[in-house]
């Protein structure tokens, strides 16, 4: 099992639920900051992207419990997109 945090689209709860093909009861939810990190778009569109920046924090959702199968599903939805994991500590959310 995975937990993950999420910074942008996938923060919009009825797109996770489409995501990861069932609902939100059935996912282990809960807000969350990153701090030391901040949430902007991209020049290209309104597609958002993570940096480090000491001054500011980023509001996500931390899914905590995430299995094979659910990662699959998000490498899937985030591929054509060209992100990448990295291991980060949150903050108090």
């Amino acid at each position: 099992m995975r937990n993950l945090f999420f910074f942008g689209t996938l923060r919009h709860v009825p797109l996770l639920e489409i995501v990861m093909g069932r609902g939100a009861d059935a996912l282990s939810l809960t807000p969350a900051i990153l701090p030391g990190y901040r949430v902007s778009a991209v020049a290209e569109g309104p597609f958002p992207y993570i940096e480090a920046d000491p001054n500011a924090q980023a509001e996500g959702l931390y899914v905590a419990g995430l299995s094979a199968q659910d990662i699959a599903r998000l490498d899937f939805y985030a591929g054509s997109f060209a992100y990448d994991l990295a291991q980060v500590t949150l903050g108090d959310g």
